[in-house]
């Protein structure tokens, strides 16, 4: 069982990697770094979030989130501004044009992903059907 274990787990880290390594490849010209659009996507579910959350919802340094929201803040895609209730908290918010550049970025790599699964057989991609919420509750684990 466990020499199983190890080749499928061998098997899912070259899959996974590999399908991240092409997600990453497939960019807009122009097109904001992962990191960044990652805080993009975050803004735009979240609403405004000071540094210190943005930092942790992307299991980073405060020292990197602090660079990323300055290139967002330089490239017109987030604005920070004090928070209403605790004047002493930053908060960032995304701007229309970072909402933009990330709805962009994303439909652009679904675009990709849903092209290369229409390509599959119609067990293939039954098969990733009963595999993603497998794939999700690994990543949650």
């Amino acid at each position: 069982m466990a020499e199983h274990t190890d080749d499928v787990g061998a098997e899912l880290r070259r899959a996974v990697t590999r399908l991240a390594s092409r997600f990453r490849s497939e960019r807009l010209e122009g097109e904001v770094p992962d990191a960044a659009l990652q805080v993009l996507v975050v803004l735009e579910k979240r609403g405004g979030m000071s540094l210190t959350e943005l930092a942790a919802s992307a299991h980073v340094t405060l020292g990197s989130m602090s660079q990323t929201v300055r290139r967002l803040e330089a490239l017109g895609h987030l604005t920070k501004s004090r928070d209403d209730v605790d004047r002493r908290r930053v908060v960032f918010q995304l701007t229309a044009q970072g909402s933009s550049a990330a709805d962009a970025s994303l439909r652009h790599r679904r675009d990709w992903l849903n092209a290369r699964l229409a390509e599959l057989t119609e067990d293939e991609l039954a098969d990733i059907a009963r595999a993603a919420p497998l794939l999700l509750r690994l990543g949650d684990s």
